[in-house]
């Protein structure tokens, strides 16, 4: 027993490994490509105000960030990306701003601090500091399923131990917006029949072709939640 107990604890941790994303797929490097993808996609978006030398900020994505749940949350329902304090541009409302600017426009007193996004580019709500895998599952479910809208208090909504992941959506695209978001998001997949058992259900795909409807209604079907039918 002795010895199967140490192989059993390196198997779970490499098959936890395995199903959990690299960084790069999930967070983002630029504003504007996470509010234009939010739009497009018609997801939330979260902007993580950083800084290169901020230990929580490190934290917050070797550890809350490669959660797996985390990241079959944020890939089902936000865009989210990470920002420095540099003099790189950033559109917002129709206005170009730094981000050393954007910075101060939201207040940001430390790091990491988090903004949270309508599609539309409306701030939702901010979140400052470090906040660890399980109670960030419950934000991004909060957030998620619009219970700020409602006027349903966190505090109560904590208390309910959602398990919500995200709703499957088919969301219709034009060539041009298919062509952003193969370029700008790491998770989407451009497929032009059904992928095979066992695939990605947490991918964005992107479906071209005469079948591409039917193909995406039997994606729904089949429990993937991220389809993007090409007209």
């Amino acid at each position: 027993m002795r010895k199967i107990l140490p192989f059993f604890v390196i198997f779970v941790l490499l098959v936890s490994f395995i199903f959990a994303y690299s960084l790069d797929k999930i967070l983002l490097k630029n504003f504007n490509t996470v509010m234009l993808l939010a739009k497009y996609e018609n997801k939330s978006a979260i902007v993580v105000f950083s800084d290169p030398n901020c230990v929580y900020c490190q934290k917050l994505k070797s550890e809350t960030l490669m959660d797996k749940t985390v990241q079959q949350l944020l890939a089902n329902n936000f865009i989210i990306g990470e920002i420095y304090p540099t003099d790189e541009k950033a559109n917002f409302n129709g206005k170009i701003y730094s981000y050393r600017e954007l910075f101060s426009g939201f207040g940001v007193r430390g790091t990491p601090t988090l903004v949270f996004f309508q599609s539309n580019g409306k701030p939702i709500t901010f979140l400052p500091g470090y906040v660890g895998p399980s109670d960030f599952q419950t934000i991004l479910r909060y957030i998620a399923k619009k219970e700020y809208m409602r006027n349903v208090k966190f505090e109560n909504f904590a208390r309910t131990h959602d398990t919500f992941m995200g709703t499957p959506t088919t969301l219709k695209i034009s060539p041009k917006i298919e062509k952003y978001i193969l370029t700008h998001d790491p998770m989407a997949i451009k497929i032009e029949k059904a992928p095979s058992k066992g695939s990605d259900r947490y991918a964005k795909y992107l479906v071209e072709g005469k079948n591409a409807e039917s193909i995406a209604n039997n994606m729904m079907k089949s429990g993937f939640y991220n389809v993007f039918v090409v007209r």
